[in-house]
């Protein structure tokens, strides 16, 4: 037993940004276990497969069935068993969304494996992985260590590791699995997008307004073109969503999305515990709150009191003005 296999996922025909982390990760990984870096493709994903090797895989499966055409429990958990028992992996790598936390708890189940969530940090230590987590809104940090001798299944935060740097003209293996018998339990009979559905855990900015800002027009005359102009998504707190401001589909925090972007821009959010466990990983933090006593200051990066309603305009004119936009 020994090497990485990262579960690939895919926006598209494009492989997604947490795979292109885990198999920056995998790779160090792989190289400190001294095994392979194998990646898997299900389902439609399998376009990607040769995107995998040019980020770093160095070997590349896939499981292609008219039945994995959509996610079902079954029908991803039997096509990544029959991975593992080709590469016979000590660590599998998969992203922390709702789908794959389903997925990856059932094949720690079929595995008898260890399993993890949430992971924000992998190491091997002494020859043992070990998985960081934070929990209780972020305020600790829980550190989980695995025996070797069986797999280890761990779940990462998106944004947690930097991406792999492409090489275009790495060419790597790709096996093409077949299983017998695939009859998932469940079918999939239909996908509907849900209507103003937002993707604030992909996004890589994301602009946040509080009720700092006074009311719902100012918010959407503030939050939104700045979040624009950055090229990013727009979050809110509990406090202006429960006042009916915005869609809940934007809140950020304990009750709503856990995201970790890179800039993550707080205006008008006092910083509640609730929200502070829903953001606090972000790679940068730039608050702006015209109380300097406000929490959302304790884990800022950059800080800047004074008030959103003066500040924002300028920051957007700025941004604007430097992006040429």
């Amino acid at each position: 037993m020994g090497g990485v296999l990262v579960i690939l996922e895919a926006v598209g025909t494009d492989l997604a940004a947490i795979s292109r982390e885990l198999l920056g990760k995998g790779r160090q990984l792989a190289d400190t276990l001294g095994g392979p870096l194998a990646a898997l493709a299900i389902g439609p994903t399998t376009s990607v497969a040769a995107q995998a090797g040019a980020f770093g895989a160095d070997q590349v499966y896939t499981v292609q069935a008219p039945v994995l055409a959509q996610y079902t429990t079954d029908g991803y958990v039997a096509a990544a068993m029959a991975a593992v028992q080709t590469c016979n992996p000590a660590l599998i790598l998969a992203g922390s969304s709702f789908q794959m936390r389903d997925f990856g708890a059932a094949l720690a189940t079929d595995l008898n494996a260890g399993l993890v969530v949430d992971v924000t940090d992998l190491q091997v230590v002494d020859g043992a992985l070990q998985a960081t987590r934070p929990s209780h809104g972020g305020n600790v940090i829980n550190t989980y260590r695995f025996a070797a001798g069986k797999p280890v299944v761990a779940l990462v935060r998106k944004q947690s590791f930097p991406e792999a740097t492409a090489q275009p003209d790495r060419s790597v293996p790709i096996t093409e699995l077949t299983i017998s018998a695939l009859t998932p339990r469940t079918e999939v009979v239909s996908v509907v997008p849900k209507a103003g559905a937002v993707n604030l855990t992909d996004a890589a900015i994301i602009v946040t307004g509080g009720r700092g800002l006074g009311n719902k027009d100012n918010y959407y005359r503030l939050i939104p073109p700045l979040a624009e102009v950055l090229g990013g998504a727009y979050g809110a707190s509990r406090a202006i969503v429960d006042d009916g401001w915005v869609p809940y589909e934007h809140q950020v925090g304990q009750t709503g999305k856990t995201v970790s972007p890179k800039l993550y821009i707080a205006a008008g959010v006092s910083g509640a515990i609730q929200h502070l466990a829903g953001m606090r990983t972000s790679r940068t933090i730039v608050a702006i709150n015209k109380d300097p006593e406000a929490p959302i200051f304790r884990i800022a990066t950059f800080g800047v009191v004074g008030d959103v309603n003066e500040i924002l305009p300028l920051l957007t004119e700025e941004v604007k003005r430097r992006l040429n936009r």
